[in-house]
């Protein structure tokens, strides 16, 4: 037996090929030995036309191999929840658990908006149930449908069905809590989409749609209790604060709280009675018929109900109910139908990221809340002198914007020269700009902040006070070792040098190790480390409109900046050159200058490629979500924004090994961390994430999640615990 097992395990070593296919014959022979040969023939079956669909996807597809411009569709908003003017059903069937069934509807009436009508089925409850339904259908104006002995679940919700004529109908277990706003939300979910025919909220417990998480640690369904001192109305505020209202689509959703459009009910008609009258798999078995019909599933992921677990099921007769259900659902869809709906609910990116953002929202809210507590009230300025955007303006903007929410008092203050391009490049700033004419004037300002901040070596002149003056705090945001940017005899050289040790008592603060010893080593002063940090509310994943890779060519972006040699763009496109003639079946997209810019017709460019251009913050993430990897080959990275961006957005990167991107990624788990010295380091790593699918798709899931602990807020709260400490 060692000998056997040796022997798979030196197959199984070898490549990840080797491994999937020594895995499916184990399953293979399992399944056969398990169920026999008619159930092995069947799912072997299901296996072949799965994969000649995927290869006839493959050779449908006809990738462009031209070049040009590429134009970035940003996603529209959706605009803010109202109060709905649609007619609603809500039906709710009983089967006792009368503490549940009270909580449940008491919620209801406190947090719904009408017109609504609620639909009471009662299956068979006992005495005390039956009275309160009783009392409570008088006084609500509900409509009470009764059965004197249970028939099952998904019978008595199919009579609330029957008896609903509205332009949307909800089945909602009796063992809920909505929040506040519930049903707007759901309404505007589902109203978000034409194609939308069914929708549902977040939960504790709901399977795929449970925050934060869907396992506990023993592999089962997690319960995800509400955090300690927690309403079911505070929660669903916290989630609607924290929400990206990107309405993933998943392939499942969970049948406690369910809104159907009514225009679907007529297509397909009602719940399977005949393979599912008990309940269980009802839900599920209503999900693929709507799908195949060509309606799309969507969660509200701004929306909370909490889902207390039903008591009107001893656990042994729950188990039953699934165990029959589960076979009747596999014996009418097939398994492999069954398997991929699965993997898309658990696997789909934008699901994920809404998983990731709601398990640091507690985080986020007490980081904040934290701060406000020790400096709400203070007054800050940042001295940004930037007239384009660029990777240093677009964190200060993020972390200042981010204090705002702290109650900080918060300025930007700017060159009156750069004020329209400034504008033009954020134009939804939230945050009061100066401009100034004379920089050697702006000391008339400082009296008026709490702390000054200096963010580039020159603005740090900036910061010189008159004599008597009242001395605010004077910091300086270090967003990279700028005296590498320079030769030494120059005079801008000799500035930043001394831009380190200008003034007594400068606070020095910057976001990675990396640039902290850069700047120790050169100059012999020390920084605080405030951490990297990402937008991660503007940069998420959102559902795609084109199909996902193998559907499409596999889509590969790279930033582009000419003017800028430590980011190696003749590398870069010597290796995406190599790359695209390597495999024919990927699409390159580049971003980061004009097509007209000079220094770009310089580069190697004989090979098939789209340009977007210069991006602002929407259009970047909307390109990032939409290419499968990201690629940034330059020589270091003080930090390496853009990369982080992409994770955020769900792309498997590659960052330079010098510099200090090691603060976010870890090399094979969430990114691949490469030496970026000459070309063919470079190549190798990108073909390996072209080439090796298991690997490609690990990083992305994985960093969707590892990046969502860089929220602004956490180096938003350092930067002030730094100055005000």
């Amino acid at each position: 037996m060692r000998r056997i097992q040796a022997f798979w395990s030196s197959l199984a070593s070898r490549t990840s090929q080797w491994k999937e296919w020594i895995y499916s014959i184990r399953r293979g022979l399992r399944l056969l030995r398990r169920e026999g040969v008619i159930a092995f023939i069947r799912r072997l079956s299901e296996k072949i036309a799965f994969r000649l669909r995927r290869f006839s996807l493959r050779l449908k597809r006809h990738p462009a191999r031209s070049s040009g411009a590429f134009f970035i569709e940003v996603e529209r908003t959706i605009p803010p929840v109202q109060p709905h003017q649609a007619s609603v059903d809500i039906i709710v069937c009983v089967h006792d658990a009368l503490t549940d069934v009270q909580n449940c509807l008491e919620s209801i009436v406190r947090y719904t908006t009408p017109p609504y009508r609620l639909i009471l089925v009662d299956d068979g409850s006992a005495q005390p149930t039956r009275e309160y339904l009783d009392d409570f259908a008088l006084s609500q104006a509900a409509l009470l449908l009764r059965n004197e002995h249970a028939r099952g679940y998904t019978r008595a919700a199919n009579q609330g069905l029957h008896a609903s004529s509205a332009n949307y109908v909800i089945l909602l277990n009796s063992d809920t809590i909505v929040s506040p706003q519930w049903l707007d939300r759901l309404i505007t979910c589902i109203e978000s989409d034409p194609h939308i025919g069914l929708a549902g909220p977040l939960s504790n417990t709901a399977s795929w749609q449970s925050i934060p998480k869907i396992y506990n640690a023993e592999g089962d369904w997690a319960e995800n209790p509400l955090p300690e001192g927690f309403s079911v109305a505070d929660m669903g505020q916290l989630v609607a604060t924290y929400s990206g209202r990107v309405y993933p689509r998943i392939s499942f959703l969970n049948g406690f709280c369910m809104m159907i459009k009514h225009g679907l009910i007529d297509q397909i008609g009602y719940l399977d009675e005949e393979r599912f009258g008990d309940g269980y798999g009802e839900e599920n078995d209503y999900c693929l018929r709507a799908a195949k019909a060509g309606w799309q599933l969507a969660v509200a992921d701004d929306t909370y109900i909490y889902h207390a677990q039903s008591r009107s099921y001893s656990h042994e007769r729950r188990k039953e109910l699934v165990d029959r259900s589960d076979k009747a659902f596999g014996d009418k869809h097939g398994h492999q139908i069954i398997s991929n709906g699965i993997q898309h609910s658990r696997f789909d990116h934008a699901m994920q990221g809404c998983r990731a953002r709601y398990q640091v929202m507690f985080s986020r809210q007490q980081t904040i809340i934290n701060a406000k507590d020790r400096w709400e009230g203070k007054r800050i300025a940042f001295y940004l002198p930037i007239s384009e955007p660029s990777g240093g303006g677009h964190v200060i903007l993020q972390e200042a914007e981010t204090m705002q929410k702290m109650g900080i008092i918060v300025e930007i203050i700017n060159l009156d020269g750069h004020q329209s391009f400034f504008k033009q490049a954020y134009p939804n700033l939230t945050l009061p700009t100066v401009y100034i004419q004379d920089p050697s004037r702006s000391a008339e300002l400082l009296s008026e902040y709490d702390a000054v901040i200096g963010t580039m070596y020159n603005s740090i002149l900036w910061l010189e006070l008159p004599e008597k003056s009242p001395i605010p705090i004077r910091g300086y945001y270090i967003q990279d070792f700028e005296p590498g940017f320079f030769s030494p005899e120059t005079k801008a050289y000799k500035q930043a040098v001394e831009s380190y040790t200008l003034f007594p008592n400068l606070v020095r603060f910057t976001k990675t190790e990396w640039n902290r010893q850069a700047v120790l080593q050169n100059i012999g002063v020390d920084c605080r480390v405030v951490g990297p940090s990402v937008d991660i509310d503007t940069f998420r994943p959102r559902p795609r409109k084109s199909p996902d890779w193998p559907a499409r060519p596999l889509r590969i972006a790279a930033m582009i900046r000419p003017s800028t040699p430590r980011r190696q763009p003749a590398l870069t496109m010597q290796v995406l050159h190599q790359i695209s003639h390597r495999n024919s079946d990927i699409e390159i997209i580049l971003f980061g200058c004009d097509l007209n810019d000079p220094g770009f017709s310089k580069l190697e460019r004989d090979f098939p490629w789209q340009l977007a251009g210069i991006l602002t913050r929407p259009q970047l993430a909307a390109l990032l979500n939409k290419v499968d990897i990201f690629v940034d080959f330059s020589s270091y990275q003080a930090m390496g924004l853009t990369a982080m961006e992409a994770m955020a957005c769900g792309a498997a990167v590659i960052v330079p090994q010098n510099g200090g991107a090691d603060s976010f990624t870890q090399h094979e788990k969430n990114a691949l961390v490469i030496e970026t010295d000459s070309v063919e380091p470079c190549i190798a790593a990108l073909d390996r994430l072209i080439r090796n699918e298991q690997l490609r798709t690990s990083i992305q899931q994985q960093s969707i999640f590892d990046i969502c602990q860089h929220y602004p807020e956490k180096a938003a709260y350092n930067i002030l615990e730094t100055l005000f400490s």
